[in-house]
């Protein structure tokens, strides 16, 4: 089966190949990314990314694997042909008293035939039906030969070894069953992937937002503060602080700029296409309606969707053959092949197929063991030690995902409450600046308390899109580990 494998690979990525030159992926066009929500990145990062690719990649490889392999499981019909096989030379041949000479041959011995066969996976033997033709030409002596089995039928089969073909014939569906899981998770990995990159533009454009208002505010407050000033209404401390705000808004505004040009570049690259300079600007995505995830949910599914959970099986089931493939493989062995047939040598080719001739072949070979000095019983050992290991790792690992499924869980639940309270606060703070604002313009407060204001609207800002950050990250995280869509 080693043959199989190594041709598995290789022909798979021969197609895969091909089938992306054939059909390439759906172009990126620049308009997509002028105004970029949640949703149409994911749907672009699954199209274009390269760990989209990866996913399809993998999955097809398993496809073609499975392919193959059932193909082997299937009667193999070959030829053989050996034209020319033609010799002009001195050979060496051994005379009847022992001594040796070197004649010139002059000869061509060519040779075909035809061959079909059959795995049988339950047993571990083969069946096979063949039919070949030989011809001797003797250009020394001019003289023709022939030699023919016009017909063969046989079989082969270890009686006591190990049957690779019967674990395999178990093991190959979950190997595709395992890769299409985990071609789900592979999607998800990719929208928790875009999504962080997502909030981490959208942070940075926030921030942006946030100095660019600060700086068109402190600019019509500082008119204001200077008129003030002349008249003696404010201090000159004063009339500094506004002039202090509005250098610090110009430079978190240059700050927030590159942050965003930065954050840009790495969704361009992510994408993979080359990146210009753009800025992209982020759509907020809205959180109309709470997402309830309920536990016994999350857990149910997480442990039916998982790849992992057929990863384990899987495992265990090989963790099993190793078992059963030292103890075999170290015991008694014993191969047993038969064939019965037709064949005839004749200097007429006609005489081959008109008047054959019985053939029988019938084959035991034993290898018994006899002294190996506990080899065999260290190997068993070996590989059950392995296995009852690996069984108590994966009980291990499906309780360490539950745990982290009910992290997560409980981590998602609280950011809701803690978005709607971030959003509630945000919208307070942006109403209390602005009454602050008109007051400061009236006489009414200080430019301490203005300046106060206006720091407390910035950091229930920038908390409200990091708490809204975090809400969605959460999410695509319990969708990774769960494989199911809570909306």
């Amino acid at each position: 089966m080693n043959f199989y494998k190594k041709y598995n690979r290789t022909f798979a990525l021969l197609s895969l190949v091909v089938a992306i030159a054939l059909f390439p992926k759906m172009t990126l066009g620049q308009s997509d990314l002028q105004n970029l929500s949640l949703d149409n990145f994911l749907k672009l990062a699954k199209e274009n990314s390269i760990g989209g690719e990866a996913a399809k990649m993998d999955l097809q490889s398993a496809q073609l694997d499975n392919a193959i392999f059932k193909a082997g499981l299937k009667p193999q019909l070959s030829a053989f042909a050996n034209f020319p096989n033609f010799a002009n030379t001195f050979a060496e041949a051994q005379q009847p008293d022992g001594t040796i000479l070197f004649p010139r041959i002059n000869n061509n011995n060519s040779a075909l035939g035809l061959s079909l066969s059959q795995a049988i996976p339950l047993t571990g033997g083969r069946v096979f039906v063949q039919s070949n033709l030989q011809r001797f030409d003797d250009f020394t002596n001019d003289k023709i030969f022939y030699n023919g089995t016009p017909f063969r039928i046989g079989f082969s089969q270890p009686l006591f070894g190990f049957n690779a073909l019967k674990w395999d014939k178990k093991i190959q569906p979950i190997l595709l069953q395992e890769a299409e899981k985990k071609h789900d998770a592979d999607l998800e990995i990719i929208n928790n992937d875009a999504a962080e990159l997502f909030f981490n533009l959208l942070t940075a454009y926030e921030n942006l937002q946030i100095a660019t208002s600060n700086k068109e505010s402190n600019e019509t407050l500082l008119t204001i503060a200077e008129e003030k000033y002349e008249l003696g209404i404010i201090s000159k401390n004063g009339l500094l602080q506004l002039q202090f705000e509005l250098a610090s808004a110009n430079k978190n505004k240059k700050q927030a700029e590159q942050s965003v040009r930065l954050a840009s570049s790495s969704i361009y690259t992510f994408l993979g296409k080359k990146h210009n300079g753009e800025l992209i600007t982020p759509i907020a995505p809205e959180v109309k309606n709470l997402i309830n995830v309920d536990l016994t949910i999350a857990l149910r599914e997480g442990l039916k969707n998982r790849f992992e959970q057929i990863s384990y099986a899987r495992q265990q089931m090989e963790a099993d053959r190793d078992v059963e493939q030292a103890k075999r493989e170290g015991g008694l062995q014993a191969d047993l092949s038969a064939s019965f047939g037709l064949t005839r040598g004749a200097t007429n080719v006609g005489d081959i197929y008109s008047d054959p001739q019985q053939q029988q072949f019938v084959q035991l070979q034993l290898n018994v063991p006899i002294i190996d000095w506990g080899a065999q019983k260290s190997r068993v050992t070996l590989a059950q030690a392995q296995s009852d290991f690996l069984r108590k790792n994966i009980s291990q690992n499906k309780l360490q995902l539950e745990a982290n499924i009910q992290q997560t869980v409980d981590a998602f639940n609280n950011l809701q409450e803690q978005l709607q309270l971030n959003q509630e606060m945000k919208e307070l703070a942006q109403d209390r600046f602005d009454i602050t604002k008109e007051s400061f313009v009236l006489g009414a407060i200080s430019i301490t308390d203005l300046t106060l204001a206006q720091r407390e609207k910035d950091q229930t800002a920038r908390e409200y899109i990091f708490t809204l950050s975090q809400y969605w990250q959460n999410y695509y995280e319990l969708r990774t580990m769960t494989l199911y869509d809570f909306k």
